[in-house]
């Protein structure tokens, strides 16, 4: 058994969680020279951690681009995690009813800072969904259930996380004006859900609604995705309706009264 936390044991262990937590939180993917500057571990050092990593299968290794990735074993991993909670099984449930009712592809998302983490998913034979696994990333304000969680965020909060970035332009429809993007968030919150019109994914959209816990949190978003040719006003109604009525229910199976 360790009993001191600077024994080498310890010590290794802390450096590979410091190195997945820069490659999994890294805008892009990073380098071994942006990984050694963010952790301050030796080369020699990171060196071996990094090719223990990868041959573990936690961190997969680009040759071409020279950057490291998340890789199967870590995604398994915590989706291991994720499926033994309460929180992800009300989730799972949820999407499922969801799709099961609607015949669309449905997503559950959660947000690490300004993105949105896509943690589930429930689609049919075509689907209409540009996550391609659990674990993938993309703008929150490229997504419905990305701006139903930004619009939870207080203002000086959200000022902090979008402000002073360059917003991702993943089709010619992404909202990247800031001013437009503040001003979508303020109709979220006072309607309860969001609508993406091709944000992420060409001839794709998506209506979204918060997920909240016993403490009235956003803790997460379930959304619906359907092809943008369907999205006549008496479809979007009846998804609008389906959605926020999952989302409330869920929501109190978490404990939101």
């Amino acid at each position: 058994m360790v009993k001191s936390g600077n024994s080498p044991i310890v010590r290794s262990a802390a450096r590979a969680l410091d190195v997945l937590e820069i490659v999994v939180q890294a805008e892009k993917a990073p380098t071994f020279t942006m990984i050694q500057k963010a952790s301050g571990i030796p080369k020699s050092s990171l060196s071996y951690l990094l090719q223990e990593l990868v041959q573990k299968r936690y961190l997969q290794f680009d040759t071409e681009r020279k950057v490291y990735y998340p890789a199967v074993a870590l995604f398994s991993l915590a989706a291991q995690c994720i499926s033994t909670t309460s929180f992800s099984v009300e989730l799972t449930r949820g999407i499922q009813d969801l799709q099961k009712e609607t015949g669309e592809t449905t997503h559950a998302v959660i947000r690490d800072g300004r993105f949105a983490v896509f943690i589930g998913k429930q689609a049919p034979a075509k689907a209409v969904s540009s996550v391609l696994n659990l674990g993938f990333k993309l703008g929150a304000h490229a997504t419905g259930c990305g701006l139903v969680m930004l619009a939870a965020v207080p203002d000086e909060t959200l000022h902090a996380l979008l402000d002073d970035v360059d917003l991702e332009q993943y089709t010619p429809y992404t909202l990247t004006d800031k001013t437009r993007l503040y001003r979508e968030l303020r109709h979220v919150r006072r309607y309860g859900y969001a609508f993406d019109n091709q944000g992420n994914i060409l001839g794709g959209c998506c209506l979204a609604a918060p997920v909240y816990n016993r403490e009235k949190e956003v803790v997460a978003a379930i959304s619906v995705s359907f092809l943008a040719s369907k999205a006549t006003i008496s479809y979007i109604r009846f998804l609008k309706r389906k959605v926020k009525a999952k989302a409330k229910e869920i929501s109190m199976h978490l404990g939101y009264l």
